[in-house]
């Protein structure tokens, strides 16, 4: 199969070409053939890669049932993202091992008719109360006083692990994840900068969500210190996602990040729930399984996901397509760069070397856009599934 006269992003350009591909990608030039896509005038884009994702279409990964993965997975696809990190909350430690196993599942899958699954992201139980966030306060634990081994045991499957790095014995918990190849990210925490200087020496090399559930300056011992926002805004060995719906940060805040960060250290994120492509209809969803008795409600309201009572924002409803919009048309970061943040520095972020990128013996995994940045077709291991106009 060829993809044909397409604006195609390689190597950090946008260059005029066409692609080869079966599974993998198999020569980018210009070729000739009767199987092909034409793509005049349009974009060619790495699949995207979102790192932090709870769910879309009506379901969340903890549900940990194959109906939910299922409806996630498909509006993922459905607007250009090809690989994801199922993300849990704070939940009982048994919630969230159901939802692994699953994941686990969908990682072995080899005919995909939705986004792959690469793994996952273990937001919380070890985060501060007081940055919670809308996750539940109930299920919150201490890396000191309470296990983990259910992290270390899973470690094949899990990429990165939220945690606070001023929680009691996070250090330690830090140290011994990244011996078994997770990645570490700091994020609802309610430390200052030693703390967040303690875990990258221990190992920590993200943050998660930016500016949203994060500790900032503040007064400590008579003098103003930094919080984790500020570490991770000037410290070269973060890099940080970001919640780019203009509802969690402001386009002047995304811009301010991309400025400090650049985009080879900055990723944007959807954080999706499971309200994500869903009506804006008044009912109750839940953030987290919908078995859960203690998990938070939340309602869609004006496009984003918010508590009931309207005080505070539980988490974004649009893919990552979305993000990328108003990254390039409101935070007025160049198209060039703003497309590193969505495929290539996720993919680099958790070490996954064949996604993320445009070239050959990678895997074949394409967002075909408009001129305006509207996903029209998404290839998956050289698989269209998804064509805008058709089922």
């Amino acid at each position: 199969m060829i993809i044909k006269n397409g604006n195609v992003f390689l190597d950090g350009k946008i260059k005029k070409c066409d692609v080869s591909f079966s599974q993998t990608i198999t020569g980018i030039g210009e070729f000739t053939g009767e199987d092909y896509i034409d793509a005049e005038g349009k974009f060619v884009f790495p699949g995207f890669v979102d790192i932090h994702t709870h769910g879309g279409g009506g379901g969340d990964f903890m549900d940990a049932e194959e109906d939910s993965f299922d409806k996630a997975l498909r509006f993922h696809a459905e607007n250009g993202t090809t690989s994801l990190l199922a993300t849990s909350v704070t939940a009982p430690v048994e919630d969230i091992e159901k939802m692994l196993a699953v994941t686990r599942k969908y990682m072995m899958k080899e005919e995909l008719n939705g986004a792959r699954v690469s793994g996952a992201h273990v937001e919380g139980p070890y985060i501060s109360l007081k940055n919670k966030g809308a996750q539940h306060e109930r299920h919150l634990r201490v890396p000191e006083a309470d296990s983990y081994d259910f992290i270390l045991d899973s470690s094949d499957i899990i990429r990165t692990v939220t945690v606070s790095p001023e929680l009691d014995g996070a250090i330690e918990m830090i140290e011994k994840m990244v011996k078994k190849g997770i990645v570490v990210s700091g994020g609802h925490d309610d430390g200052y900068y030693e703390k967040a200087k303690a875990a990258i020496d221990a190992g920590m090399t993200h943050c998660t969500h930016i500016w949203c559930a994060m500790s900032g300056a503040k007064m400590r011992n008579g003098r103003r210190t930094a919080g984790l926002l500020e570490t991770a805004l000037s410290e070269d060995a973060l890099t940080a996602e970001v919640i780019a719906d203009n509802f969690h940060i402001s386009p002047e805040m995304l811009g301010l990040i991309y400025k400090l960060k650049g985009s080879d250290k900055m990723c944007l994120v959807s954080d999706c729930l499971r309200g994500g492509g869903m009506k804006e209809d008044k009912r109750l969803y839940k953030l987290g399984s919908k078995n859960d008795p203690d998990a938070v409600d939340f309602i869609v309201s004006g496009g984003v996901a918010r508590l009931p009572d309207k005080s505070r924002l539980a988490g974004s409803v649009i893919p990552l397509s979305g993000m990328l919009k108003n990254a390039v048309y409101d935070a007025k970061i160049p198209l060039e760069e703003a497309i590193k943040t969505v495929t290539s520095t996720p993919a680099d972020i958790i070490h996954e070397k064949t996604v993320g990128r445009i070239k050959c013996e990678n895997k074949a995994d394409f967002c075909i856009m408009s001129k305006d940045l509207e996903p029209l077709m998404t290839i998956i291991n050289g698989k269209t599934v998804y064509e805008k106009g058709r089922c």
